[in-house]
């Protein structure tokens, strides 16, 4: 098997690298469940307030495609739902019970399921949203037949969690897991691991076909696994994906009947004190996570990596699809004529600063960018950092002059906003290149 080497990319170093030592968090008191983690749903509840819900129970659903459930990942009370805008829900609050009633879902034996059944409880049982769609990212349509599935199993941004870490003790549930969806789908099922995992977990998955990769970030990111594996040519070229721990998670759930809702996660970053491994419940506030666990103010949280992740405070869940919670320092203002410093200190990708000729280990990196937005200048520091074989100026350009055709010609569906999160950290027009990609994505999906 060969190996597939990226050569273009950067490995962020930064302080604050989670310690691998794996805890468990308590039983939380209440989890929230937020419809806006998924793209281009139109949730309809389910449930009003003071209404009880067992674990694996229905709280919404999506109006345009009915059969997809959204279900509680314990047993408890709808204590409130938040709306914002134009009625949009933004929460839905659950007081948990000190124990779980699960939802019986009289799951047949996994190793007999055919593709119909499996469709169906994926559904009832709120497992299918972990399973996405490109090109658009968002949660697979179960009308749909995809050309390949991918499992990436080599993740390489910012303080992602180790695989190891994640599969740790559950071998038969991924196996499983891995073999439902090939079976779900008849399509194959591309796992993406490491060239250094020798891991028989891995490389001796059946019903599987393995890759291996090499490289910096965003080396391990499915969307430059799709792209050299199995591309996309236009909008109706569909590809299915799933985070290895929820491919473990619907094995588990054919194999008990029961639905999982923990899975492991890191806190990482410079401005919290203990970088550690958490195993949590899905839908747990970020307060909860970070409790007892000093936080050095003013600091900024971010669910997700330091790269691609959502400003959130601690009053509000983990996203349903991340497994990091990044604390960095928060930068007001701006350093004086910092311009003129020779940077000894300074992190850079390019050769600005005098500390690429002294490489010393991570670097402290706050929230400040340095500069403010100006003119689009191809330096070539965006290419230099993308895996993928596309023009990301011209695109950007055509995106931002709404040119649907230049667009498509330039490959948009094989883009996804991550992939271009380094894109945004080294450019130095200072854009909010992630925010054009997801935009330009979502003009195209609507207009195309």
């Amino acid at each position: 098997m060969s190996v597939i080497r990226i050569r273009k990319g950067h490995d962020l170093n930064i302080l604050g690298v989670p310690e691998k030592k794996l805890q468990h968090l308590q039983r939380p008191v209440r989890l929230e469940l937020c419809p806006l983690d998924f793209r281009g749903i139109k949730p309809k509840l389910l449930v009003r307030e003071g209404e009880r819900v067992n674990a694996g129970g229905a709280v919404y659903r999506d109006k345009g495609r009915p059969d997809i459930l959204f279900t509680s990942p314990a047993s408890g009370t709808i204590s409130s739902i938040a709306y914002g805008e134009r009625r949009t829900i933004t929460g839905i609050t659950i007081d948990l019970d000190k124990s779980d009633i699960f939802e019986d879902f009289r799951v047949s034996d996994a190793d007999h399921s055919d593709p119909s059944s499996i469709r169906s409880l994926l559904l009832k049982s709120g497992l299918w949203p972990v399973i996405r769609q490109r090109p658009f990212s968002g949660i697979a349509d179960p009308d749909v037949s995809p050309k390949a599935v991918f499992v990436p199993a080599m993740p390489t941004a910012p303080f992602a969690p180790d695989i190891f870490m994640q599969l740790d003790g559950k071998d038969r549930a991924f196996q499983s897991g891995l073999t439902l969806l090939a079976r779900l789908t008849g399509s194959p099922v591309h796992l993406v691991i490491d060239e250094k995992n020798s891991s028989p977990l891995f490389t001796g998955a059946e019903d599987v076909i393995l890759h291996r990769f090499s490289g910096p970030h965003p080396a391990g990111n499915v969307g430059i696994h799709i792209h050299h594996i199995a591309p996309i040519r236009h909008r109706d070229d569909h590809v299915w994906y799933v985070l290895p721990q929820d491919v473990a998670r619907i094995g588990a759930f054919f194999l008990t009947g029961r639905l999982p809702v923990t899975k492991v996660m890191t806190v990482g970053g410079e401005a919290v004190e203990q970088r550690q491994y958490l195993g949590f419940m899905q839908g747990s506030l970020i307060g909860d996570i970070l409790e007892g666990n000093p936080v050095s103010e003013p600091a900024r949280i971010i669910s997700g990596d330091v790269l691609t992740g959502t400003r959130r405070d601690l009053q509000k869940p983990i996203g349903f699809y991340d497994e990091v919670v990044s604390v960095i320092p928060e930068k007001t203002g701006r350093d004086f004529i910092g311009w003129l410093s020779p940077g000894m200190r300074k992190y850079s990708v390019t050769n600005l600063f005098l500390s690429r000729l002294f490489p010393s280990g991570s670097f402290s990196l706050d929230t400040g960018l340095n500069g403010s937005e100006r003119v689009m200048i191809p330096f070539g520091n965006i290419e230099s950092v993308l895996p993928i074989d596309i023009i990301p100026t011209w695109l950007i350009k055509m995106i931002i002059a709404r040119d649907i055709d230049e667009m498509e010609k330039l490959g948009i569906y094989e883009c996804d906003p991550e992939d271009f999160a380094l894109c945004s950290f080294v450019d130095a027009s200072k854009m909010e290149i992630v925010d054009i990609i997801r935009d330009g994505l979502d003009y195209i999906e609507k207009n195309g």
